[in-house]
């Protein structure tokens, strides 16, 4: 009889699947599912309100019908409404499901039957994230019975803002909060490189209205069963001893007055003096004994080391840290490089360094380092079976974040359930979270929207545009047209989601316009077929226009912007298929005709990404987002790792001139004809008939020219920068990045 009623509930398990989607994200460790249990406008009354916890009974009041709370399950009063059964271990609501709660921290039991619902937690958090379980079923089609037993794998999950360039807003942040609570994340690790109260200026306290600020968030992140981890970075000019210890100290204290519990040290990208592994232990265990066992409530302290990953470590600097500093700090990685995927052996090769379990920082889906591109694609590449082997796992996101949640949404898949992750599903489960009313439209683009496209850390993300068809001009019609159409649909429904189009839009304009072009190639190419050069030139001089009007959107084009964006569209696959194929093109006609070859460019280098270098040193933004009189590109020996952007140069022909204009990739501030950067954007604003320069190479040595209204002026060195008053000398090397 047993094994009959566990076949049958088996079955109910499948029929349940197979009829709806899966209904709680991230997937529970153990979960059996049965038939429906009831609508999803039930009314429901709680009992055991007085004692469960405080956030979990406010989320279940906010997003369910709840009628009033009641210390008894059958209370008339409420007839027709349904109880919900809450409470924590040892409480007395929940005392008759005290077996079913699982042991581990934050743990929960929830058990949906047509006629109760019983959410019990390990702790606090336990029982919030139950209630979050039960509200993401409630949002379904269906409720169904169920018997929930669900877990983490992995102790501390979430993000690190920690990333270069326009940090976060006040409201970005409190929607993330909010997002972590619903999908079980619970850390937060504040560190945005350009909050000058965390790096440039940690030894002041922040103002009354930041401090303001600080405090709202700080208590947002605990509603949501969030840990805000505030973190300082002092590396860069510490003076090693008790005065900037205590100075550190004084700073913690302010946060920790702010509500602030959990605290990290960073030291990454310094070198020299801040990088001395054994004063960085000294310093880390004089905090803890001066700081974290002063006070009840703060947990151990999380630092990241200044070799942070593997092809950085040299001599024994991460043994140090592994034998003098206090085992109970966590220390950050990033595995075998910068960016890159942490599998088995590399937590082997690292934690036997530190003598601890390392907490990971994963940097992606970061692109501080590739901000033309969105990276909205699967999370993958981590291993499965690697959460008894971190302390922690926290995802390094982008600036954009709204975007950023198509990654973050994994993520919380991964580090929940480990095991059973599976990359596919969850990118398939985030994409119709995040974007309900236009998820096919949104796969389209985050399909379009994969790679990094080459960069010095070498991480690439495959499947880029897998729908791109070019075998028939049909299939190739059919491809650009779903860019199009694609595009549409999610620009009409920015009502919906408001603040993931104010981040993506610039992207879609985009996917829009390389589809037009798209269309405008394929009647060149028919054009040409036919031999019509009057079509092939009036659909040519289209495609220009719309190629110009792409080139022309900039993402977080506003004034203190720190980066700015040139959006790329599937970089690795369909732009560059179609920026091949009309050169292709163009050469082929003027083999062949004569009419309109006024309209068409000659192109000595090919739109793209480049270094700009002369005897091998670079040319380098070393002020990227700077918006000052007389600021100049400098030379530089060594190749930027930390900021690779900043050495590469844009270098895209101007349809109107045919000359090229130069721009830098970090900030996507052009060049001017005193090879300097914009005084001041609106008294000098890009002007193509002043801005765009003609380039002539001689062998492999190229040189650049002013033209237009900027004079006729050489470009050349003349000392760390560039001044355009020199000979027709043919000096710089301009290598395409790859």
């Amino acid at each position: 009889m047993k094994k009959l009623f566990t076949t049958l509930f088996a079955s109910m398990a499948i029929f349940a699947a197979v009829g709806q989607n899966v209904t709680i994200s991230p997937l529970p460790q153990k979960a059996t599912w049965g038939a429906e249990a009831f609508s999803n406008d039930t009314k429901f009354y709680v009992v055991g309100s007085t004692e469960a916890d405080a956030d979990a009974i406010h989320l279940l009041a906010e997003k369910l019908e709840i009628i009033g709370v009641s210390n008894k399950v059958n209370a008339r009063k409420f007839f027709m409404a349904r109880p919900i059964i809450i409470g924590e271990a040892g409480d007395k609501a929940v005392a008759k499901y005290q077996k079913s709660i699982p042991a581990a921290s934050e743990g929960y039991y929830l058990e949906v039957t047509p006629d109760k619902v019983v959410i019990a937690g390990r702790d606090n958090s336990g029982t919030f994230y139950g209630a979050q379980s039960f509200v993401q079923m409630m949002s379904q089609p269906k409720v169904m019975q169920c018997q929930v037993e669900d877990y983490p794998s992995v102790e501390c999950r979430g993000v690190i803002e920690g990333f270069y360039g326009n940090p976060w807003s006040h409201s970005d942040r409190l929607r993330q909060f909010d997002f972590y609570g619903q999908y079980k994340m619970n850390t937060y690790v504040y560190g945005p490189k350009d909050d000058p109260y965390h790096r440039a200026r940690w030894r002041v306290p922040y103002p009354e209205k930041e401090a303001k600020q600080l405090k709202e968030l700080v208590d947002a992140a605990h509603k949501n069963k969030v840990k805000f981890v505030w973190a300082i970075h002092p590396a860069g000019d510490i003076k090693w001893g008790l005065e900037d210890y205590g100075n550190v100290v004084n700073k913690l204290n302010a946060m920790y007055d702010l509500g602030v519990r959990t605290f990290a040290i960073f030291f990454d990208d310094v070198w020299g003096e801040g990088a001395r592994g054994d004063k960085q232990a000294e310093m880390l265990n004089y905090l803890t004994d001066e700081f974290v066992r002063k006070h009840d409530d703060v947990e151990p302290l999380i630092m990241c080391p200044s070799q942070y990953n593997k092809n950085w470590s040299n001599g024994d600097y991460l043994n140090t840290l592994g034998t003098k500093m206090y085992p109970e700090v966590r220390i950050m990685w990033t595995g075998n490089s910068v960016v890159d995927m942490i599998e088995e052996n590399d937590m082997q090769w690292i934690n036997d360094q530190i003598k601890r379990k390392a907490f990971i920082w994963l940097n992606y889906p970061v692109n501080d380092y590739c901000q033309s591109r969105l990276l909205m694609g699967k999370t993958y590449g981590n291993g499965l079976n690697i959460n008894d082997m971190v302390s922690g796992f926290c995802s390094n996101p982008m600036e954009y974040a709204e975007a950023s949640k198509v990654s973050l949404y994994s993520i919380a898949d991964y580090t929940w359930n480990m095991p059973s992750y599976d990359a596919v599903s969850s990118w398939e489960r985030a994409l119709g979270a995040l974007m309900p009313t236009c998820a096919e439209a949104f796969r389209v683009f985050c399909e379009n929207n994969v790679d990094l496209g080459p960069t010095g850390h070498g991480l690439r993300r495959e499947g880029e545009s897998p729908n791109f068809k070019t075998d028939s001009k049909e299939a190739l019609t059919e491809s650009f047209k779903q860019l199009v159409s694609a595009a549409e649909q999610v620009l009409g429904d920015e009502k919906n989601h408001p603040e993931m189009l104010a981040e993506i839009k610039p992207w879609v304009e985009s996917m829009r316009l390389l589809g037009e072009r798209g269309l405008a190639y394929v009647q060149m190419a028919e054009a040409m077929k036919n031999n019509k050069p009057e079509t092939f030139i009036e659909q040519y001089l289209l495609q220009s226009k719309l190629e110009q009007e792409q080139k022309a959107i900039i993402s977080r084009n506003y004034e203190g912007s720190i980066v700015k964006a040139k959006p790329v569209v599937s970089g690795d696959v369909i732009t560059p298929w179609l920026n091949e194929n009309i050169v292709g093109l163009i050469k082929t006609y003027r083999k062949n005709f004569t009419y309109g070859l006024e309209h068409l460019p000659v192109q000595v280098i090919e739109d793209g990404e480049y270094f700009i270098k002369v005897n091998g040193e670079y040319l380098t933004n070393a002020n990227a987002g700077a918006d000052r009189v007389g600021d100049y590109p400098v030379f530089q020996t060594e190749r930027d790792v930390i900021n690779p952007q900043r050495q590469q140069w844009v270098i895209e022909q101007n349809i109107k001139t045919g000359r090229y204009k130069i721009t830098n990739k970090q900030d996507g501030r052009y060049l001017n004809e005193k090879a300097t950067f914009w005084v001041n954007k609106n008294r000098n604003p890009y002007d193509a008939d002043w801005h765009t320069y003609i380039l002539v190479k001689k062998d492999g040595k190229w040189s650049i020219q002013n033209a237009g209204r900027g004079g006729k002026g050489f470009w050349k060195r003349d000392g760390n920068r560039i001044t355009t008053n020199g000979p027709d000398d043919f000096v710089f090397e301009i290598e395409k990045v790859n």
